[in-house]
């Protein structure tokens, strides 16, 4: 689908609801919040799905968006989902899959029709493109919800994912009005307490291979309960091993619903993250991807090891 294409159907449909990813971050809420007050000025009737994995730092930019019922003839889309497995809780207990969707994962497996555009940082980088050919005046508000979303998922532009155009777009946001030092604050300069112990307690426990190439932490639940952890202070620290001097290979598990270990893992090249997280059924980008495997934290720890060695890694 082309982005002409999914102007078309955007004109041609109302009734919009909005899904968002499960273990929500900035780029899917942020994206889904701009899009959905996009559609709102254009007159269409649009909401973004509620998501019980919310967390309070983004009730601002969600405020008056978020319906808890799907309406009568709704149209689905999704916003920065790659496959049906990220599909929220409460999309899967609605029963609910997209049936249009806007990404920049070049693995996304959606069957429906799709708007990948997979050399976009983030996907709110596409969401503004659309919105300018829609003809949308890109407000203040707009505009900040697509900060969050790009500088987020570019790590306040320091990911190498980061290009010339995620540039030109972040200055068009601030042109058009977004205030972005309360948004830089907010995500990029300020800890809670907890999370500051608990990567006190993961840099004690952090396991290293490869001569100090690749660095493996691991998060069960019962480390979460220790420090009164939330969603919140787990922003980002899915990089928090790669962040370590000499690690190329960065890789955090965390212990997840259903008996799951959640990996995340961060790499620079010549390690394509996404070809490795593809041997365990995940997917992601080049540099940063993800994979959930039974058997918990010590499961995915294994398979991740596993799947390291098959990449030619020598551990």
């Amino acid at each position: 689908m082309t982005r002409a294409e999914f102007c078309a159907f955007a004109r041609a449909h109302d009734n919009f609801v909005i899904l968002t990813h499960r273990r929500p971050d900035g780029d899917t809420i942020g994206s889904a919040g701009a899009l959905c007050l996009g559609l709102r000025q254009l007159g269409k009737t649009a909401f973004v799905l509620t998501n019980e994995q919310f967390t309070p730092r983004f009730d601002p930019f969600l405020d008056g968006l978020v319906c808890e019922a799907l309406p009568a003839g709704a149209t689905v889309i999704s916003a920065d989902i790659a496959s049906e497995g990220l599909l929220s809780f409460d999309a899967v207990r609605m029963g609910l899959t997209p049936v249009c969707a806007v990404d920049h994962h070049g693995s996304n497996s959606l069957a429906c029709p799709k708007l990948v555009e997979a050399d976009k940082a983030a996907c709110g980088e596409i969401i503004h493109a659309i919105l300018l050919e829609l003809g949308v005046t890109v407000t203040k508000r707009i505009a900040e919800c697509l900060y969050v979303a790009i500088s987020t998922d570019t790590g306040c532009f320091k990911f190498s994912n980061t290009t010339s155009n995620t540039h030109r777009t972040a200055a068009a946001l601030i042109e058009a009005g977004a205030d972005v030092y309360p948004i830089n604050k907010l995500f990029f300069d300020t800890k809670s307490f907890s999370r500051l112990r608990m990567e006190a307690k993961l840099t004690e426990t952090m396991e290293f291979y490869a001569d100090g190439t690749v660095g493996v932490c691991v998060m069960p639940k019962r480390l979460l309960a220790e420090f009164s952890a939330t969603e919140d202070d787990l922003d980002s620290i899915s990089g928090f091993a790669r962040s370590i001097e000499g690690v190329r290979i960065g890789v955090m598990i965390r212990e997840v619903e259903d008996g799951l270990g959640k990996i995340s893992l961060r790499t620079e090249a010549p390690y394509d993250a996404a070809k490795i997280c593809g041997l365990l059924g995940g997917g992601g980008h080049a540099a940063a991807a993800g994979a959930s495997v039974p058997g918990g934290v010590e499961g995915a720890k294994a398979a991740i090891l596993q799947a390291l060695r098959d990449s030619g890694v020598k551990l």
